[in-house]
């Protein structure tokens, strides 16, 4: 390893514009104990001091060479050097007592990183972003350690003139970087406050579509004037899927016998493949239609005038009240139970996470034909039951028809 006189022009001959090659190099000052600088698979330059402190070795970057003079990085080494001559460790004093003042905004940070390593869903990133900014935003500066259960729970209180639903979801944001807070970034954090919160009861209703209100409901989408927006409702209700995941759909997700889904609730992590049954090819063969006639060259399924360029607003108020598109999930869950799908098929269908608790679901594995049969069978099953619908015969001449129009993205 080269040792010299560590100066601007001799960093940048040997890191910034080396002379042989632009690999990886480390070189050392000659001046002060300890301190180098090393060029990485970047390319950019980096001070560092590598020093031993009560039996052990430590390597501590400082920064970039062309953000560090090289005077200061000196003096840093030199004070890392003689404290741990005399037994201690200043970097790591002071990073503990940067984790004793650790806020709420660093803490989210972090918390978001980590979402982001995962790949969560965009969807889940705009959650949290949102619930942050209208509940958490305002005590930034906090740090975590000050926070107590009377004032959390007096947060949570307040929140609830948003509605009980927004305020529960702040609760559980701000537990979740808590959590994260204190297995990753903090040491010997306080229990966590939100297990004061006494949540609000949710005035959600859990609603399914009985089955003498779906023709009536059926009737009524095909009522829709706008062709893309009556084949939305119509998928959503053959295949289960969240609002959001069938809004965003692209043509280019259609491939052969499945309909993929790159990016769903959960993250890329979660992508599945849902089998194209014979309804959901005479769907995408109205899709298409409607989209060359309202939209031509649209990458959406469902495309729309709006500035994502796909439907957003997923009430249709005037043609059916109180029927949102996670109604129709839970009606098509109703109807792979009827159907007489088995349960670990039925969470492959809505891509549900297999109960870890459950020690058989690490075994069971249906094959692709199983769920492209299972998918088929409670596609019939809801065609019988909605008035209107194509019957059986009118489905296969019409996929004959879809298959071709759906194959042209």
């Amino acid at each position: 390893m080269r040792r010299f006189k560590f100066t601007a022009t001799t960093l940048s001959r040997y890191l910034v514009t080396p002379e042989n090659g632009c690999g990886q190099a480390v070189v050392w000052d000659n001046e002060t104990r300890g301190l180098g600088a090393y060029r990485g698979k970047t390319g950019h330059g980096s001070f560092f001091v590598h020093y031993r402190v009560s039996g052990r070795q430590r390597k501590v970057t400082l920064g970039r060479v062309d953000e560090i003079a090289v005077a200061d990085a000196r003096a840093r080494a030199v004070e890392i050097m003689v404290a741990a001559c005399q037994g201690r460790d200043i970097v790591e004093e002071q990073q503990a007592a940067e984790r004793a003042r650790l806020t709420l905004a660093d803490a989210f940070a972090e918390y978001m990183k980590a979402l982001a390593r995962k790949e969560a869903s965009p969807k889940t990133v705009a959650l949290n972003e949102h619930n942050w900014r209208k509940m958490l935003a305002p005590h930034a500066k906090r740090e975590l350690r000050s926070l107590t259960r009377r004032e959390v729970r007096s947060w949570h209180e307040g929140w609830g003139s948003i509605g009980p639903t927004a305020a529960n979801q702040g609760a559980r944001l701000l537990r979740a970087i808590y959590n994260y807070a204190d297995k990753r970034l903090a040491d010997d954090l306080p229990a966590n406050p939100c297990v004061a919160v006494e949540f609000f009861a949710e005035r959600g209703t859990r609603r399914v579509l009985s089955w003498e209100d779906l023709p009536r409901w059926w009737k009524r989408v095909l009522t829709l004037e706008n062709p893309v927006r009556q084949s939305y409702w119509k998928l959503l209700l053959f295949t289960g899927l969240r609002m959001s995941d069938a809004a965003t759909i692209r043509w280019g997700d259609v491939r052969g016998d499945v309909l993929n889904q790159p990016n769903p609730k959960g993250g890329r992590s979660r992508a599945y493949d849902l089998p194209l049954t014979q309804q959901l090819r005479a769907i995408l063969g109205e899709a298409r239609k409607a989209t060359e006639q309202l939209h031509p060259g649209s990458p959406w399924v469902f495309p729309a005038d709006s500035a994502c360029g796909h439907v957003r607003n997923m009430r249709e108020l005037k043609a059916f009240p109180c029927v949102w598109p996670h109604d129709l999930r839970r009606t098509y869950a109703t109807a792979c139970a009827e159907a007489g799908v088995d349960p670990y098929t039925i969470k492959l269908l809505l891509n549900h996470a297999m109960d870890n608790t459950d020690v058989t679901s690490r075994y069971v594995r249906p094959s692709p034909g199983h769920v492209a049969g299972a998918a088929q069978r409670v596609s019939d099953f809801l065609a019988t039951r909605v008035e209107g619908a194509p019957a059986s015969t009118n489905i296969v001449r019409l996929s004959s028809v879809s298959t071709s129009v759906v194959s042209a993205a």
